[in-house]
């Protein structure tokens, strides 16, 4: 199942507030099987302005951005997408 929209469990992160950099870091930090472990991916839009980073099950690796755990269990098949438009995170008058 595909959701657009923002992920909806807290992530567990390294202790330095970044991405685990494998799903063996992030078991192995957590004490947490697979099932609860989850990988940012990223992906075009079509729309220069955008990104679309992706939560899934820890089997991707193409434009993989780095893997979090979660209390949650997945169940290998449910993805959240979130849409990113970097022309909504300029400042005030600055133009693209």
């Amino acid at each position: 199942m595909i959701h657009d929209r923002e992920f909806p469990f807290d992530e567990i992160k390294r202790k330095d507030g970044d991405y685990f950099n494998t799903a063996q870091e992030a078991m192995t930090a957590t004490g947490l099987d697979s099932s609860h472990v989850w990988v940012i991916i990223e992906s075009e839009t079509g729309n220069d302005n955008e990104y679309c980073y992706t939560t899934s099950p820890p089997h991707h690796y193409i434009n993989r951005i780095g893997y979090i755990a979660t209390k949650e269990a997945h169940d290998h098949e449910t993805y959240y997408n979130e849409i990113v438009n970097f022309g909504d995170l300029l400042p005030e008058g600055v133009s693209e």
